[in-house]
């Protein structure tokens, strides 16, 4: 039987993990059809239904920037309590929401909502994880984020087509009160009273907003998500241009899926053998992926790009947390979540933009092809920012960093 101070499987880690997956769901059932419902609804250009989709994440990179500042002052589960009944209220907006601009103010409002919502839990469960198995922890926590950006895609394309919108608002709204009711049976272990923050003047502080290791690491996640956001955002239009828009979907399932079993795995031998010795590797998949996706000539190839990606960047997302949280320390755990998620966050969204050029000006071949260099820097800049200084972790023991 496990000792007590190293038990992962605890109630409160398994309710926390519920939660997060109704909250993520949330997140990839409406960010998958906000641009089509712009249009279908209220006859928006492809421009501004790009930016009804984007909102959302504009406004949880809002939410993000103050969220760990205010996380361990007001105290992590009243934070939670107040996003998640906030949200529940925003989901309903959308069926209030009568005209383009509104939906755009209620995607605004529903991010930031989102934002303070999922930073919130995200640093709660890690005061749940024992410190000893912080990478498996993580590891198995993120596959929430796994499951829902398999399913929830999957979902709300069904409820559309057989229900219509309304339906899927108010499926929406029903995950999130799921979320918000689980709240009530959840226990968070709330920052030592020493280590609370004062508000102040100086709260507004870079400092007190921003994190150092968040950025260190969040910057390597800032290259990684822009890499990323090539595939998000223009593979379907791609593979399209092919005569292959049936392997979309493919290489977003088998995505799913070995991201899943990568998870489920690595986060052990990350904490027995030290960050390097998974991390590396994992920068040597998402690059291959990448590649892979610009090479593509055959369906094949599009789903073991998918899988080389998933278990490449779907298990880097979950390394990288847990070496910023170990390097934060407990009582920078609000903040330096927040900026981790922030960076990455900036990442997606500014991806678009970036590498969306490249495709008009040279061919979506080449996209990727940058898109592949860009993992690469991400690499070196991991090696420069953590990796030289990295040691091999001692069982049961912390990490030393030099």
């Amino acid at each position: 039987m496990a000792e007590p101070e190293r038990r992962l499987w605890s109630k409160d880690f398994i309710l926390a993990l519920v939660i997060c997956i109704f909250l993520s769901f949330v997140f990839y059932l409406l960010v998958t059809s906000m641009a089509e419902y712009a249009v279908t609804r209220f006859a928006a250009s492809d421009t501004v239904a790009g930016f009804t989709a984007s909102a959302f994440v504009v406004g949880a990179l809002i939410a993000r920037i103050f969220t760990g500042a205010f996380l361990d002052v007001l105290g992590r589960y009243r934070v939670l309590i107040v996003s998640l009944g906030a949200s529940v209220a925003a989901s309903l907006l959308y069926l209030l929401a009568d005209s383009l601009w509104l939906l755009i103010v209620v995607r605004l409002l529903h991010g930031m909502t989102f934002g303070v919502g999922h930073t919130a839990i995200m640093a709660a469960v890690q005061s749940i994880i024992p410190p000893a198995r912080r990478a498996e922890g993580t590891g198995y926590f993120s596959t929430s984020t796994t499951l829902a950006a398999a399913l929830g895609p999957f979902i709300a394309l069904t409820v559309i087509a057989d229900l219509g919108y309304d339906w899927l608002f108010v499926v929406s709204t029903a995950f999130t009160l799921v979320g918000f009711v689980g709240l009530f049976f959840l226990r968070v272990p709330e920052l030592d009273s020493r280590y609370v923050p004062r508000v102040g003047l100086t709260t507004f502080h870079p400092r007190n907003l921003l994190d150092r290791d968040g950025l260190r690491i969040g910057g390597v996640m800032f290259l990684c998500g822009i890499a990323y956001s090539s595939v998000m955002a223009f593979l379907f239009g791609y593979t399209s241009q092919m005569g292959m828009a049936h392997a979309a979907p493919y290489y977003f399932l088998s995505f799913a899926c070995f991201s899943l079993i990568a998870r489920l795995t690595l986060g052990r031998v990350q904490d027995r053998y030290g960050d390097n010795v998974v991390v590396y590797p994992l920068f040597v998949c998402f690059f291959a992926a990448m590649v892979l996706v610009a090479a593509t000539q055959a369906t094949w190839m599009i789903v073991l790009a998918g899988m080389l990606a998933g278990v490449g960047f779907g298990s880097l997302m979950a390394s990288a947390q847990a070496i910023t949280i170990t390097a934060a320390g407990p009582a920078r755990v609000g903040v330096a979540t927040s900026t981790y998620f922030l960076m990455m966050d900036l990442g997606f969204g500014m991806g678009p933009i970036l590498l969306g050029t490249l495709v008009g000006t040279f061919s979506y071949e080449a996209m990727y092809l940058v898109a592949a260099g860009v993992v690469f820097a991400a690499g070196v800049l991991y090696l420069l920012v953590h990796g030289r200084f990295a040691r091999r972790r001692v069982r049961g023991g912390g990490r030393r960093a030099g």
